[in-house]
């Protein structure tokens, strides 16, 4: 019986369709049977009090002919069938042309009594265009009938009404239409009466056509709504075009009321709307069941009838003449969709799809209207056939089937509430359970180690007191992190402990700021405004959480301007704003803004909870929040905490921790010196320093351990050689970020290897650490080995940097190109013949020139001034040999002065002053080395007047090197003189000429650089 039901149903609502639709017809009663013939329509015992008239039956009909009353009496008139086209009719054994003219008569036999009455006459299709003569008085039209060159197509139902004193009334109808396919002529039945009986069924006719289109109308807009509300559900985007759909197509059909509400709309554009809306019709309707049984539904046939109507569409668009004569292929294309959307609900019936029945039953209404509006066109059936209520019966279809699935979807979704609620409350017993399970080896550790620090008995030295004690503060601060999580657990009773500390806002607020920068993609510019060493008393932890809700928020409203973050104090509280140039805040949203699952109709995203947790957050740490906004300006929230001093270093933790009365001092700073690698321990928090350099004790490598971030460009100066940074990212005054950021202005990724350090688990942190150039990254707590092995990879990478850098020094020493020997060769055998004591000269130089070039085994010390100033004499003297008036080389310095410089950072800048800067000067040459002391460094000038180097090439010769791949000149000298400190090198050129300066340190003995 249940599989039997929805055949049940559908057969009961057809014949409630049917019913009311004969009770409707049958009460109305507005198709009397009176019928013309022979051009006559006797009305003289009927009584208009019984309804109108349908002027149906035969007329006379002149052809090619637009006539008058005196010309049906000359020319030979037809009789033809109306309502009926044109093209149907037999002219003397021919069927009439499509595109033409003609002209209709009808006379009417009225009653004496009738005289009296005002008549009327209501048209409903006439095609193209059309005027209506009553005994020779024009009393209506639509368009204007004519040749083809002069008539105007306009084809609209209409009323008129007139009065006659005469029992016999001509009707003449002239007709003409060139456009549209199917022919012209009275296709539709004009309607003859009273004025009463014609005005009834003006009115029945107008308010059938906008009762379905404000049914239609209504459901459109409810549909797009729904779907613009949730934005995920296409079934709905499709039945709400559906429906839009035929509200055009009611629009432009039937009493075609488009025209009136926009009555100076072209005709053409008129009737490609009615073409087009039959066809949307169709395929939105197909994708809508598409979308609701996409499991029942073959996406390829879907596709097909998809591409085909899209292409029926452009088709509408084409000219009248063209797209008209696709009038059956619109009603078939139609018929097909209506006939596998019920094969579609069929299988869903089947397989006992969710609201499937009703689909079924609304699609019946569907094809009903299908029917009706076919045979409109192709015939004389009109759409006002159909009763009113059948919109209603379509909508109440539907709206069953939404709420069926919304039931059903509601109960799955209830259901899978209850088993997230299930799910959740045994996550936070087993979070609580293992918390709890945590805690008793923690006390256990704490409680070995404080009995080892008690017992007066136990001799223990100073140093291995201090790693119990440092096991002890560990694990104390382990055992504050299981609080953590079971305070977690208690935020779902409405309980929070909090840990409050001094904290440094601007290190807070940086690290935000840099986590946020490398995040967005939009043209949105992020600035921290909040003054150094300014300090809030706070969970940091939760204030950088607040942070993060509050940078979040602003980029998601911002597509283009300023995010910035700024603080001031105001009595004994620190204000914070961030403040942002984005879409801004309604006013009458404000009140509201912090309430939980709030969200708004611009609302991207979230859930609606973190500004509501943002605000239970900031009051609970004893502060207050507010929000100022502006639409189209922009917003501002500002917090206010209590203002905090800075704490003293020994207590400055990044994770709070309550130590004893003894805690863990470091002299900084700290400095293990041995043979090896040299690294730089850098981290706020003394106990984490104290952790790194124990654990790297037992490695060679030599340790350097400060507290902050200032002290690292201290070091830096002090130890050029630092290998290695072992870097903290939150740190007071400076972070860890602004100087990796400053180190990466002077140093490259190999030349100086940083690894960073955080407790921060989230991707953002570690994003933003290699963006701001760090090497690699490492989550605290970490294991020993795995730091160990991190610190291994890094070095070698640099090993292997510096190994190149060497490799480059020894080509550069060995650099002499073959064409140099052969034009020395050739230089010294010339001579040989001419000047004896030259010839010899040159030898000596060329000799001195290739022992010095040749020699590898110096080429990481330095080596005394006085070699490098033998390889260039030796260079220059070869040089002015084979060009005598070329070149001069000037050497200013005091002859007593020595000191050490690294090999060939001299002799390539004066080789490159004579080839590149003299190469054009024939005679006059002069390159002049200026050398001298000041304030412990050497500083050293190579001069030429050569030709000098553009602007351009100037300001990117650094990048010209990397581009030309020409590692071992400018490039490589720079790159060694960072090895040492308060070194530099400068470039300066112009017309006359060019200038390098370097300046190195006075060193007077030989050092192996480390």
């Amino acid at each position: 019986m249940k599989n039997k039901l929805p055949l049940v149903l559908i057969i009961l609502t057809l014949i409630i369709i049917i019913v009311i639709g004969i009770r409707s017809n049958s009460n109305n009663d507005v198709f009397p049977t009176p019928v013309a013939e022979d051009g006559i329509l006797d009305l003289r015992d009927y009584n208009f009090q019984n309804g109108v008239v349908k002027l149906n039956g035969e007329w006379e009909f002149i052809p090619n002919d637009l006539a008058d009353s005196a010309q049906f009496g000359q020319n030979k008139s037809h009789l033809v069938q109306v309502p009926s086209l044109w093209t149907k009719y037999e002219i003397d054994g021919k069927k009439l042309f499509k595109f033409t003219k003609g002209t209709y008569r009808l006379k009417i036999l009225l009653d004496e009594d009738d005289r009296e009455e005002i008549l009327g006459i209501k048209t409903t299709n006439i095609r193209m265009s059309n005027s209506i003569y009553v005994n020779g008085k024009l009393i209506g039209g639509s368009g204007q009938p004519g040749d083809k060159d002069s008539y105007v197509q306009h084809n609209i139902p209409y009323t008129t009404y007139f009065h006659t004193d005469k029992e016999e009334i001509e009707i003449l109808v002239q007709v003409a239409n060139f456009d549209y396919a199917s022919g012209g002529g009275i296709v539709g039945s004009i309607y003859f009466g009273n004025q009463e009986g014609v005005a009834a069924v003006s009115k029945s006719s107008l308010f059938y056509d906008w009762v379905t289109i404000i049914a239609f109308l209504t459901m459109f807009v409810y549909f797009l709504g729904t779907y613009l509300h949730f934005r995920k559900d296409m079934e709905t985007l499709c039945f709400s075009l559906f429906c839009l759909a035929v509200v055009v197509y009611y629009a432009s059909h039937g009493e075609k009321l488009m025209l009136s509400v926009i009555p100076n709309m072209s005709y053409e554009i008129f009737e490609r709307i009615q073409m087009l809306s039959s066809v949307c019709f169709g395929v939105f309707l197909l994708l809508y069941f598409y979308n609701s049984f996409k499991y029942f539904s073959n996406k390829k046939m879907v596709k097909i009838l998809t591409v085909l109507g899209l292409l029926l569409m452009a088709t509408s668009l084409l000219p009248v003449r063209v797209n008209s004569q696709l009038q059956m292929v619109y009603s078939s294309f139609l018929f097909v969709i209506i006939l596998y959307i019920f094969i579609i609900q069929l299988k869903a019936i089947k397989h006992k799809a969710v609201g499937a029945v009703y689909l079924v039953l609304s699609s019946v209404t569907i094809f009903v209207y299908f029917i009706v509006a076919t045979l409109n066109v192709i015939s004389d059936f009109q759409l006002n056939l159909l009763p009113p209520v059948m919109p209603f019966i379509l909508l109440s279809m539907l709206s069953l089937f939404i709420s069926n699935r919304f039931t059903h979807s509601y109960l799955k979704k209830e259901e899978l509430s209850n088993a997230l609620i299930r799910v959740d409350k045994l996550k936070d017993e087993f979070l609580a359970k293992t918390s709890h399970e945590f805690r008793t080896p923690l006390h256990g550790i704490m409680a070995i180690s404080q009995a080892l620090l008690d017992k007066n008995e136990t001799k223990m030295s100073s140093q291995e007191k201090e790693k119990v004690s440092l096991i002890m503060n560990i694990a104390k601060r382990l055992s504050h992190l299981v609080n953590d999580i079971l305070d977690y657990s208690k935020l779902q009773q409405g309980e929070l402990k909090l840990s409050m500390t001094p904290v440094d806002l601007h290190a807070l607020s940086h690290v935000i700021t840099e986590i946020f920068t490398f995040m967005i993609e939009k043209d949105v510019k992020l600035h921290n405004h909040v003054p150094r060493g300014q300090y809030v008393l706070a969970d940091e932890g939760r204030l950088r959480q607040i942070l993060y809700n509050l940078f979040d928020n602003a980029v998601r409203y911002t597509d283009s301007g300023t995010i910035e973050i700024n603080s001031f104090i105001n009595g004994g509280k620190v204000t914070i704003e961030v403040k942002d140039t984005g879409i801004g805040i309604p006013p009458d949203h404000i009140d509201i803004l912090f309430d939980a699952f709030q969200q708004f109709e611009n609302s991207i995203g979230g859930t609606g909870l973190g500004l509501s947790i943002t605000k239970q957050l900031v009051e609970v740490q004893g502060g207050e929040i507010a929000v100022h906004s502006q639409v189209g300006k922009g917003t501002t929230f500002s917090i206010s905490l209590p203002a905090a001093q800075p704490i003293e270093k020994e207590n400055s933790l990044a994770i709070p921790i309550h130590y004893e009365k003894d805690p863990i001092t470091l002299s900084l700073p700290y400095r293990n010196e041995k043979e090896g690698k040299r690294i730089l321990i850098v981290d706020d928090d003394h106990v984490n320093l104290k952790v790194l350099i124990d654990t790297l004790d037992n490695e060679p490598y030599s340790i350097i351990a400060v507290d902050n971030g200032m002290a690292v460009f201290d070091e830096i100066k002090k130890n050029p050689s630092v290998d290695l940074i072992l870097l903290d990212i939150m740190m007071p005054g400076i972070s860890g970020y602004e100087v990796c950021q400053k180190l990466r202005k002077s140093y490259t990724l190999s030349e100086l290897p940083i690894l960073m350090l955080t407790a921060a688990i989230n991707p953002e942190d570690m994003i933003a650490a290699f963006q701001a150039g760090a090497n690699d990254f490492l989550h605290k707590p970490f294991e020993a080995s795995e730091l160990k092995t991190r610190i291994r990879n890094l070095l070698l990478m640099k090993e292997s940097s510096e190994m190149i850098t060497k490799i480059e020094v020894a080509f550069l020493q060995a650099q002499i190109k073959p064409h140099f020997i052969y034009n020395v060769l050739n230089t010294i055998l010339s001579l040989s013949y001419t000047d004896l004591e030259k010839s010899r000269t040159m030898i000596t130089d060329f000799a001195t020139f290739l022992r010095g070039s040749f020699t590898f085994e110096n080429t990481s010390r330095l080596v005394p001034l006085e070699k490098e100033l033998s390889l260039i004499k030796s260079y220059v003297n070869i040089h002015r040999t084979r060009f005598p008036n070329q070149l001069d080389l000037e050497i200013d310095m005091d002859e007593s002065f020595y000191c050490m410089i690294p090999p060939l950072i001299l002799q390539p800048l004066v080789e490159n002053a004579i080839i590149h800067g003299l190469r054009n000067k024939s005679k006059g040459g002069k390159v002049k080395l200026i050398i001298k002391e000041s304030n412990k460094q050497v500083m050293f000038h190579i001069i030429d007047n050569g030709k000098g180097i553009s602007k351009e090439n100037l300001e990117s010769i650094w990048d010209m090197e990397k581009r030309q791949e020409r590692g071992v000149g400018l490039l490589n000298i720079a790159k060694r003189l960072k090895h040492y400190e308060h070194t530099s090198i400068q470039i300066n050129s112009d017309e006359q000429g060019t200038s390098v300066e370097i300046k190195f340190p006075l060193v007077s003995e030989s050092l192996l650089i480390s």
